[in-house]
């Protein structure tokens, strides 16, 4: 029983820093994949296409939340934590205004999210 009970801690470590690894080298695809998206749906919103501008501030959404995760394991990193959140909340609002049919206010919230997108990057995207 004490063997399994070591060998089960051991997986659960090997998984877990096996984890860690990944959110590292999956940063810098995931930034370029926000990057992406938040063009399209800046695209989509002028477009007024309801659809496309839906997905991509859902899929936003989700990725900001990575990101706030990310940063919030990684420690000594508070703004960059609030500014994922307050992306992601952006990007979450974009859903709303789209469902509204209110492009204008979408259009806004999505220029506020690419400052704020700026914002983080100018004290931690690495050149």
């Amino acid at each position: 029983m004490r063997s399994g009970k070591a060998i089960f801690v051991i997986a659960v470590s090997m998984l877990l820093s096996a984890g860690v690894r990944s959110a590292e080298e999956l940063s810098v695809d995931l930034m370029q994949t926000i990057e992406d998206t938040n063009k399209s749906l800046s695209s989509n919103i002028a477009l007024s296409n309801k659809q496309g501008a839906t997905a991509d501030a859902k899929e936003l959404t989700q990725m900001f939340a990575e990101v706030e995760t990310f940063f919030d394991h990684k420690g000594d990193a508070k703004n960059a934590v609030d500014l994922a959140k307050q992306s992601k909340d952006l990007s979450s609002e974009i859903v709303g205004y789209v469902a509204a049919n209110n492009f204008e206010s979408a259009t806004t919230a999505a220029t506020t999210l690419s400052r704020t997108c700026r914002t983080c990057h100018t004290f931690y995207k690495k050149e």
